[in-house]
């Protein structure tokens, strides 16, 4: 005999969203669900905490980045970017370098090791993005992304984004 509560919870739900089809912020909290819920299926295994991968590809794009740019780029605090450069630091991922004679301003490059984490991890989130975007068109998933960057940088106005 199947059990009725399993039965029911595994049913596909028919929601109505009503207002909400229409509401950025609804769409936005959704959809990061949708792609943080199945990113752990491609990077887990990296053993790297949640935006320590985005900091890798920062700081390989952006070579001698200061920490306090990489926090106004990902709007996180200061310390929340100090705590996860630390790690990266001690795990031999990530180096600092003094800017100039002020001893609080590191510029941050990759080490070899980081570039290569960097390399599997970019991969692994290539992969991962083609999976959430399989139901689209490369039309239309292009399309999504320039969308996505051109309200990032239209609204971010702390960061001068360079876009391809």
């Amino acid at each position: 005999m199947s059990d009725p509560d399993l039965t029911k919870d595994s049913a596909k739900t028919r929601l109505k969203l009503g207002v909400l089809q229409h509401n950025l912020g609804y769409l936005m909290r959704v959809a990061r669900n949708v792609v943080t819920q199945s990113s752990g299926d491609y990077v887990d295994d990296l053993g790297f905490a949640t935006g320590q991968i985005t900091l890798l590809g920062l700081i390989a794009a952006n070579e001698g980045i200061a920490q306090n740019d990489l926090a106004r780029a990902l709007l996180m605090r200061k310390s929340q970017v100090t705590g996860l450069i630390q790690d990266l630091v001690a795990r031999g991922h990530v180096e600092r370098s003094a800017q100039g004679g002020d001893r609080r301003f590191n510029a941050l490059s990759l080490t070899p090791a980081g570039q290569q984490a960097w390399r599997q991890a970019r991969e692994r989130i290539g992969q991962h993005s083609a999976s959430v975007l399989q139901g689209f068109s490369d039309a239309e998933r292009e399309q999504l992304l320039r969308l996505l960057r051109k309200m990032i940088a239209t609204n971010l106005h702390e960061v001068d984004f360079e876009l391809e």
